[in-house]
């Protein structure tokens, strides 16, 4: 019983939290990329590019959640852990993946800063996409590593 309760907060605080933290930092993304479109309508795709990186945080705390899920067969309906895997070793493997989701708020200022230089100059636009792109870095570290616990935890077979 309790291996399902840390199984299931493992998954819930694995979708939420980025789910969460990429909200905020979208928003902060999409309230100046809304101000900087409405002076150069033109400038839309390049605004949404920058939007959007503050946003994917979220998809892999919802990745890392699914394969928790799958893995221990709790998507399925067949709850099941390996021999010698507990529910709270599941957690601590998806503290990377829920963590990584916190570099969603420092993306979004990154974000909105390189829309603000954006719509003063258009040619900057590479070097601001790398320097969101950084940010994500990391959040990619982080689900790796999850990812990476969870497979050696052996629960996908």
């Amino acid at each position: 019983m309790y291996d399902l309760v840390f199984v299931a907060l493992a998954i819930g605080l694995a979708v939420t939290i980025p789910g969460f933290i990429s909200g905020l930092g979208v928003g902060l993304a999409g309230v100046a990329a809304a101000g900087a479109t409405a002076e150069k309508p033109g400038e839309f795709s390049r605004m949404f590019v920058l939007e959007i990186l503050s946003g994917t945080q979220g998809f892999y705390g919802f990745i890392g959640g699914i394969m928790i899920m799958m893995g221990t067969g709790i998507l399925g309906g067949t709850f099941g852990l390996p021999e010698g895997v507990t529910g709270l070793a599941v957690l601590g493997a998806a503290v990377p993946i829920i963590l990584q989701g916190f570099t969603a708020y420092p993306q979004g200022k990154v974000a909105s800063a390189s829309v603000s230089a954006i719509s003063k100059n258009p040619k900057v636009f590479g070097s601001s996409v790398i320097y969101t792109v950084m940010v994500e870095t990391y959040a990619i570290l982080g689900f790796l590593t999850g990812f990476l616990l969870i497979y050696g935890l052996g629960i996908f077979g």
